[in-house]
């Protein structure tokens, strides 16, 4: 799988917007956004949470180019509104990774019934097409397998999310571990 940081706007999901943000800036707040130095897990100075962006028209390229699951996919189900759910499911890592940011004053926001299915759902099938899904609390990061949730600490930037295979006496099991990124290539 293509290492890519996580929690930042410049998810690579290749979604073209379907619906409408509307009251919806909960991006603003579970995304980091690099161009402004803006953490994971806090509002942005530049949001008025419910109402939009103050620099709409001259904000970063990787806020132009987010697209989360609810915008981008018309399949997804339009009640899992991230301002509803708390959760901002968004693709990443190339179509490698199905990550669920949380935001970090629900932080059980993802155990909810209809989301914790949507994501064991979407773990299952990642299993089979080699993908990973991943729930974030701020830089805490769960992998959502179809047999079992791993917790896997804090990622951080400079860090990726591995997933490997391993026999067991009950057949194949996924562990996932979190590792340094490579170095890159001169």
């Amino acid at each position: 799988m293509t290492p890519t940081p996580p929690h930042t706007m410049a998810a690579d999901a290749g979604l073209a917007q379907t619906r409408a943000c509307g009251t919806c800036t909960l991006c603003c707040k579970v995304m980091a956004v690099q161009a402004l130095d803006k953490p994971i897990g806090a509002w942005c100075q530049h949001c008025v949470p419910g109402r939009g962006c103050k620099i709409h028209e001259t904000r970063p390229q990787e806020c132009r180019a987010f697209n989360c699951l609810w915008l981008g996919d018309p399949k997804f189900p339009e009640h899992l509104r991230p301002d509803r759910t708390k959760v901002v499911f968004v693709v990443e890592a190339g179509g490698g990774r199905i990550a669920a940011y949380v935001d970090p004053n629900v932080p059980a926001a993802w155990r909810q019934r209809e989301i914790y299915s949507v994501l064991k759902n979407l773990a299952v099938q990642a299993a089979q097409t080699r993908r990973q899904v991943v729930t974030f609390v701020k830089d805490a990061a769960t992998a959502i397998l179809p047999d079992r949730d791993v917790p896997l600490g804090p990622v951080h930037i400079g860090q990726q999310i591995i997933y490997s295979m391993r026999e067991t006496p009950d057949g194949p099991r996924i562990e996932p571990r979190v590792e340094p990124l490579p170095p890159a290539s001169a």
